[in-house]
């Protein structure tokens, strides 16, 4: 088995279950802009990328 990327301590969570994102091919990130400052959404999959939306 070949080491993560990242460490599981910096690792971005979903933004819907709170799972921590570690080398999940299935993720997904949204980027939008608020008040001119770049926002990131992280998603471990498109079930919960799809369930934020709705």
């Amino acid at each position: 088995m070949s080491e993560p990327t990242i460490s599981e301590e910096n690792a971005p969570q979903c933004a819907v279950c709170s799972s921590k994102i570690v080398d999940l091919p299935t993720n997904r990130v949204i980027a939008t802009e608020n008040n001119g400052e770049v926002e990131y959404k992280h998603f471990c999959d498109a079930g919960c990328e799809s369930s934020y939306h709705t």
